[in-house]
């Protein structure tokens, strides 16, 4: 996709200052969090008792040109059910290892990071659990300046070929219990530098900067068959605007379930989605945005596939009973 770009047409050519100027923008947003949460928070690694094996995949501001498309790939298991070791070690304190990968494409801009994931789960009482979690690997920048046009000043310096890849670290914070669940990431912490000019001698860079998401919700079981599940997520970066979440989700015999959320002067959006067995779940959003640009597209579509391997005894207090 080629894009042409007027000065006026100020979306995309903030988006593109934004990205390679400041590199202040925050990681990917998604509306389906619950169902897909290694997203937010590398502290939930393991917490579950089975082996997760989830894709996802966002369509940001359709009918938008360049418009955010970003897909997501992850699993994560107890490291008990990996190497074939007591499966009851699940039910307290234990460690979960796993893996996430992204691609985010925003016109000319693409952004993409690759992870190992660890977490330590304590037991801290009969129905608590204390977790500390981390992302190692690398994240990746580039813009490919053949995707672009400037009609107005076509020898612009900030058009031009980038790609950049950087060691990145995450790390989190998750407690939980049956009924209760938050926890606390930041994200990209080293501040990493990227170069994306050079001029009479002088290296001009760009950074990665550090961003932060917090996560809250509950689960209020009404009767044998159903249970609602408020919850909220609060993101923020250095030189962004603070973006907040809130949202409630009804459940039926964690079966089917159905939602609807507010993103903060951006997007009212619904979740519904349902489980095959005990194994395999869709879930299905849609943005109906609410901002000034509404006019300039159609919203946003996420979809998220979940393959759960169980792991034979799966009655721990954990995110399965949580999120």
């Amino acid at each position: 996709m080629r894009i042409k770009l007027k000065i006026n047409q100020t979306l995309v050519l903030m988006a593109i200052l934004i990205s390679i100027k400041s590199y202040a923008q925050q990681n990917p947003q998604f509306s389906q969090y619950l169902q897909n949460p290694l997203v937010l928070n590398p502290a939930i690694t393991g917490a579950e008792g089975f082996l997760d094996i989830t894709l996802g995949y966002r369509n940001q501001w359709t009918g938008f040109e360049g418009a955010p498309k970003t897909g997501t790939l992850s699993f994560h298991t107890p490291t008990a059910l990996l190497f074939g070791k007591n499966r009851r070690s699940t039910n307290g304190s234990h460690s979960g290892i796993g893996a996430f990968v992204y691609s985010d494409d925003t016109g000319p801009i693409n952004q993409s990071g690759y992870y190992l994931s660890y977490a330590y789960h304590l037991q801290a009482s009969e129905d608590w659990f204390v977790s500390l979690g981390t992302f190692v690997g690398a994240s990746q920048f580039s813009f490919n300046a053949n995707e672009v046009e400037l009609i107005d000043n076509p020898n612009d310096i900030l058009v031009q070929n980038i790609s950049n890849t950087n060691f990145d670290m995450s790390f989190g914070l998750y407690v939980y219990s049956k009924d209760l669940f938050f926890g606390i990431a930041a994200n990209q912490v080293l501040d990493q530098e990227i170069p994306f000019d050079l001029q009479n001698g002088i290296l001009t860079t760009g950074k990665q900067h550090r961003n932060y998401n917090f996560l809250i919700g509950s689960r209020v079981t009404m009767d044998r068959d159903w249970t609602i599940i408020p919850s909220g997520v609060l993101r923020t970066v250095e030189n962004a605007p603070v973006q907040w979440d809130i949202s409630v989700k009804a459940e039926y015999q964690n079966r089917l379930w159905g939602g609807i959320s507010y993103r903060n002067e951006e997007s009212v959006y619904a979740l519904v989605g349902f489980r095959v067995w005990d194994s395999f779940s869709v879930g299905y959003s849609y943005d109906y945005p609410i901002s000034e640009f509404r006019n300039n597209q159609s919203g946003s579509h996420e979809i998220v596939l979940s393959y759960r391997i169980f792991g034979g005894n799966n009655k721990c207090g954990c995110a399965v009973n949580s999120l």
